[in-house]
């Protein structure tokens, strides 16, 4: 026989009470608990494991977030999580986003939260926000997709959250729970929303003059147009031609661009964020300066470029400034239509002038050289 002391007793006791208070209790498993598939999705397992989640979305995303945050890097995970949800949109998926506006510096202004560029992306695609008043605190953070899968733990829509803390989170494959969740977002107290903000313009296509100066030595010499057209850098030549014709709009070789602007202004699409549209436009402006030699440049903060366009000592010749406006016409029939108007300006007919010889003179293959006549003459033919 074995004796317990009085403390061991005790300690049973307390073991069969509890287990009898679980079996008996009112809120016993069969009544309480929803079937699901669990998995831990925590620290640098959430954004993988959440990006799949909205990338194979069919029906609907739903998102109750305490603190979205996209902070200041370029490389952003929360702006590709954002993009994603575009997306999306795209293709045809219910998105609504439920935010908390209980924040120190917005306190008298909820509104403040979603005016910033990037929720405006959101907005733009179709996305619905629901704001909370800022008198009552959501500090939710849950995703939940198809009114299946629900993710929820502690991890907020932040870079700190996603690359340097540690956060539990957990995806729950369960139609019921999805259930009870969609239900208690659609109570939730709501505000009106917010007047949608302006839009960037493609400023740098206004008020262009009929035709712009550009020095022969652009078209003559290897290192700068006939380098991009061999390197297939459409966007590099379209930059400079637009970068030339401000100049000569404000009279200055160097100025201040707003890059937003002249992304747009290069036909980049207006549904990407902010952010997106200034990284290409500094892409191609470090290409300008790095591999062609062809401007000095200085970014500040992000957002604007210090320009200035580099000296080439050469004769000048005209251009019809539709070549730039008129975002059609394809950078091979672009090259030609330069090398038509160089030509001209010296008394030389392009037709007049073997296909070789051109590709000689501009530094060009001939069998490029005679794809961009067979486009020149289906130009002509409509124009």
């Amino acid at each position: 026989m074995v004796l317990l002391s009085i403390k061991q007793k005790s300690g049973c006791f307390l073991t069969i009470l509890s287990f009898l208070i679980f079996v008996f209790s009112p809120l016993s498993a069969q009544e309480s608990f929803s079937p699901a598939q669990v998995k831990d999705i925590s620290d640098r397992a959430y954004e993988p494991a959440v990006i799949g989640l909205l990338d194979g979305a069919k029906e609907s995303i739903v998102i109750s977030m305490y603190n979205i945050s996209l902070g200041a890097k370029e490389r952003n995970p929360i702006a590709f999580l954002l993009q994603d949800l575009i997306e999306a949109r795209q293709r045809g998926v219910e998105v609504t986003i439920y935010l908390n506006t209980n924040f120190r510096e917005i306190d008298k202004e909820p509104h403040q939260l979603i005016r910033s560029p990037f929720f405006k992306k959101l907005v733009d695609a179709g996305c619905v926000f629901h704001l909370l008043p800022s008198r009552l605190r959501l500090h939710d953070k849950l995703v939940i997709v198809d009114s299946r899968f629900v993710v929820e733990g502690s991890t907020n829509w932040s870079i700190s959250a996603l690359k340097s803390n540690r956060e539990s989170a957990t995806l729950i494959d369960s139609s019921e729970l999805a259930k009870i969740k969609l239900l208690r977002l659609k109570m939730l107290p709501l505000i009106i929303e917010p007047k949608e903000k302006e839009t960037h313009r493609a400023l740098y296509l206004e008020n262009l003059p009929d035709s712009i100066a550009i020095l022969k030595s652009l078209l003559i010499d290897e290192r700068y147009f006939p380098k991009m057209f061999t390197a297939q850098d459409s966007r590099g030549l379209d930059l400079y031609l637009l970068l030339l014709a401000h100049s000569q709009v404000v009279g200055k070789s160097s100025f201040f661009v707003e890059l937003e602007s002249m992304a747009l202004s290069l036909n980049m699409p207006v549904s990407w964020f902010d952010f997106g549209l200034r990284r290409q436009v500094i892409r191609s402006l470090k290409r300008l300066r790095d591999n062609y030699g062809l401007v000095g440049v200085k970014f500040f903060h992000g957002k604007d470029a210090w320009i200035e366009l580099i000296d080439l000592p050469q004769e000048a010749f005209s251009i019809n400034s539709k070549l730039i406006t008129n975002q059609k016409i394809s950078y091979r029939l672009k090259f030609l239509l330069m090398i038509k108007s160089l030509l001209e300006s010296q008394g030389e007919d392009l037709y007049s002038i073997s296909k070789q010889e051109l590709a000689r003179r501009f530094h060009i293959h001939p069998w490029t050289v005679g794809e961009a006549f067979k486009e020149l003459k289906q130009y002509e033919k409509g124009g």
